[in-house]
């Protein structure tokens, strides 16, 4: 699984699936311009196992930022 999340300034989340180096399979229709300046890519085995192993470290990025938000500073 290779795929790239950005957000258009509308608001529109973008998806791209992308190649093993990076490059979009079928790219949005959108200039860089027009997305905001943050993108998230992931990268993992193709699969039920590898999806559940991004979702897990995606769950933990965000239990660790919303602690750093209350706490002001990451957990140990």
């Amino acid at each position: 699984m290779h795929r790239r999340y950005t957000i258009h300034k509308d608001g529109d989340l973008l998806v791209e699936e992308l190649d093993a180096v990076g490059k979009a399979l079928e790219p949005e229709p959108v200039p860089p311009e027009d997305r905001l300046p943050v993108e998230v890519i992931l990268r993992g085995k193709d699969g039920e196992e590898g999806t559940a192993q991004l979702l897990d470290l995606l769950e933990l990025a965000l239990s660790m930022e919303a602690e750093k938000a209350e706490t002001g500073k990451f957990p140990a």
